[in-house]
């Protein structure tokens, strides 16, 4: 389409609104939440591939948040994943609904996609997510960990809460949830195709090819946008599972994301770092790479000061230990919800419980202590 640079902005904000008041911004390999409205200039940057941004979703309010979109995560990275099956599964289910358009993207690594519907409004996350959630299950594309013969590269609904914790950071600044890469990032098009839109109508026959109409793709979403919260809440009635509640969650449900820091006093730490498989793998010499430093990280947060003290002395059975910089890691990781399990597997660290009953289906290291119930050992 012959779009202006300004076209192109506006229907770029449109496609990836979220919260205004941050944004994210991807640098050394670490997404990291910046305090600011995005600027033009920051999706222009973006577009030509000098930078690389994210959103935020959830939208503050008084109760429930709120959010613009609604998006399903499939991960192809692992060997053998049939990510292109289970994303075909659900553009054919989810592009029969008249005026909540699905918009389809290839991931960063272009091995796995993203599926946004979109909204005219903002919409409760909860009422979102429990309407996307049932269709994906009805199409037969979401995760079932515990029957092999379904598939098993659906990785989450974004975004993953249905409201705020409503915690801070060390800054006091508000904590904004999980973000989703934008699409249309040059850098990561050209080297891959990845980030690039596809036409949803082929996607459902099976054809998963950028087709060079990005910009197109764009606006005829952008233009097919007409549920609001009416729409949405009669879509729900309209499912027909007798079971499925028109009722929201109880405003004490939190999904695992933020998670309350726990106290040290109390043991889950050290029980943590002695059994989890993740924990037991760091403190062994010689295993220690970038990612899983991150990743180990994101999981201490959880036990707030003694977390930090872990993470050092984990740290330090790697021979290229440096306070500072282990110190650095810690405030950039601050605010990130938790690696999970599944995505350690494409940063070298395959779990040998993976999938199993023993951890109770924790989903990252962070979640273990929640499952004393099981026999782990």
């Amino acid at each position: 389409m012959n779009l202006s640079s300004e076209d192109k902005v506006r229907a770029f904000r449109e496609l990836t609104r979220g919260a205004e008041d941050v944004f994210a911004s991807r640098m050394d390999n670490v997404w990291r939440p910046i305090y600011a409205p995005v600027e033009d200039y920051n999706i222009l940057l973006h577009l030509s591939g000098k930078m690389e941004i994210g959103s935020y979703p959830l939208i503050p309010t008084e109760e429930w948040a709120t959010c613009y979109w609604v998006s399903a995560d499939f991960d192809g990275k692992e060997p053998n994943s049939p990510w292109q099956r289970d994303v075909q599964r659900a553009v054919e289910c989810l592009i029969d609904f008249d005026g909540c358009p699905c918009f389809v993207n290839l991931s960063r690594s272009a091995r796995g996609a993203h599926i946004r519907m979109l909204f005219r409004e903002t919409v409760p996350a909860w009422l979102a997510r429990r309407w996307m959630n049932w269709w994906l299950d009805e199409a037969g594309a979401t995760r079932d960990e515990w029957d092999e013969d379904l598939p098993s590269s659906f990785d989450r609904l974004i975004p993953p809460q249905d409201r705020l914790s409503g915690g801070t950071n060390k800054d006091g600044r508000r904590l904004p949830g999980n973000l989703i890469g934008s699409p249309l990032h040059a850098g990561c098009a050209r080297r891959n195709g990845g980030t690039l839109p596809l036409d949803p109508l082929q996607v459902a026959r099976g054809n998963f090819e950028p087709d060079s109409r990005h910009w197109e793709h764009v606006m005829h979403a952008l233009e097919q946008r007409a549920w609001g919260l009416a729409e949405l809440q009669a879509a729900l009635r309209d499912c027909p599972d007798p079971n499925l509640s028109m009722n929201p969650p109880a405003m004490g449900y939190l999904v695992p994301g933020h998670l309350p820091v726990i106290p040290a006093s109390e043991g889950e730490l050290d029980y943590t770092v002695k059994f989890c498989e993740f924990m037991k793998y760091l403190r062994t010499p010689g295993n220690f790479t970038y990612d899983l430093w991150l990743a180990l990280a994101t999981q201490l947060h959880r036990f707030g000061p003694a977390g930090l003290e872990a993470f050092h002395e984990i740290s330090k059975l790697d021979s290229r230990y440096d306070a500072y910089n282990t110190n650095r890691k810690w405030d950039q990781t601050d605010g990130m919800a938790p690696i999970r399990c599944d995505t350690l597997v494409g940063m070298g660290f395959t779990c040998p419980l993976l999938r199993g009953p023993q951890c109770n289906g924790a989903r990252a290291p962070a979640y273990f202590i929640d499952n004393l119930d099981v026999e782990i050992l």
